[in-house]
């Protein structure tokens, strides 16, 4: 059941507004704290019944991915959205409309983090990004393409949990000094052990398939201390999606991550060391928990030739990854001036190289 937040003083729409940490109204700009919003939650499925859009069918697409489609409550178009959308905007009347069915019962998060960064702040990061890459299509920089930028929650499961370690083996301090006309090498030989316990909270595992797992993990990391309980309004303007890999699918992910940690902790006290033989490596996880939550991303998906690029930018801390795509034309362009120029076809690969951005 999709519904919209409406403003407390004239009922107009109201969007989460990443700057301000509130909830502002598009028609009267009064601002709404999370306190003036606590009884929207839980009021939701009776009190905005006046703005529910109505499922109309359920079907599979030629691609074979299902497809939801709802009628808005507002202007009577259709909105037509995956079945793991979460939170959505009518393409009519613009108008947010969160999936209350989606973010309920097993699909309910416990926890989310909520924008920090704008829209506006995401697209000058963005056009940072673009700046100096001179063999970039002019079609993909066009304007109309870089306001496909979307904050979107992608749904992850947090990780609690212990891991036990016993790590022993040898360590080498190797120094070399000089005497007279003879340079001396002294290898000092340690024995090592290394066994406890680390105790890791909030490990993050993305819990959709459509987001590639490399680029979540890459623009990590969060600041879970910013966690705040769900609530329906803070997906007001955003996209959203709910999990469609389970918590189970998850934990081989997360098991690694915890197993990483370890090794962190463990290799930041051999760093005395010249070098290290490890001849145990034994870990083990134990009494994991983990809850489910929202995190906060502006992404930038588009396809050039067949190819897919995406552009990502944490939504709380800024960080920024993505990938872009090369006009072939304009590299052979470029490499036959300089070429003609310099006369070096191996200059030619090191600066287009340095002018893309690659190295």
């Amino acid at each position: 059941m999709p519904a919209t937040l409406k403003c407390t003083n004239c009922g107009g729409d109201l969007r989460f507004t990443p700057a301000l940490q509130k909830w502002k109204c598009e028609w009267c700009d009064k601002e709404h704290t999370e306190d003036d919003l606590k009884g929207f939650s839980k009021e939701a499925d009776e009190a905005l019944n006046e703005t529910v859009a109505v499922k109309v069918r359920r079907e599979e697409a030629d691609c074979g991915a299902v497809v939801v489609t709802y009628k808005c409550g507002y202007c009577s178009a259709e909105v037509v959205t995956t079945e793991e959308t979460a939170a959505t905007f009518c393409v009519y009347c613009q108008r947010p409309v969160t999936i209350l069915s989606q973010v309920s019962g097993e699909f309910k998060p416990s926890a989310v983090l909520p924008f920090r960064h704008t829209k506006d702040k995401a697209l000058e990061q963005f056009k940072k990004f673009l700046k100096g890459k001179r063999f970039l299509p002019n079609a993909y920089i066009a304007d109309q393409n870089i306001e496909k930028l979307t904050g979107v929650y992608i749904p992850f499961w947090l990780f609690d949990g212990t891991v036990h370690f016993d790590v022993n083996g040898e360590a080498d301090i190797v120094t070399t000094s000089r005497k007279g006309d003879y340079r001396v090498t002294k290898t000092d030989t340690y024995r090592i052990v290394r066994a406890g316990q680390l105790a890791v909270q909030d490990v993050p595992v993305d819990a959709s398939s459509k987001t590639p797992d490399d680029v979540m993990d890459s623009v990590e990391p969060y600041d879970f201390s910013e966690l705040k309980p769900f609530a329906t309004p803070f997906l007001s303007g955003f996209l959203a999606e709910r999990w469609d890999v389970s918590q189970d699918e998850s934990f081989k992910r997360a098991k690694r991550r915890f197993e990483g940690s370890a090794d962190n902790k463990i290799n930041a006290s051999l760093t005395r060391y010249s070098r290290v033989r490890k001849q145990k490596d034994a870990k083990r996880v134990e009494g994991v928990t983990a809850k489910y939550g929202l995190l906060p991303v502006w992404m930038l998906h588009s396809i050039y030739e067949g190819t897919d690029y995406l552009f990502a930018m944490n939504g709380q801390t800024g960080k920024i990854l993505g990938n872009l795509p090369m006009d072939r034309g304009k590299m052979v362009k470029f490499g036959t001036l300089v070429f003609l120029g310099s006369g070096t076809a191996s200059g030619l690969l090191g600066l287009a190289l340095k002018l893309f951005g690659v190295i």
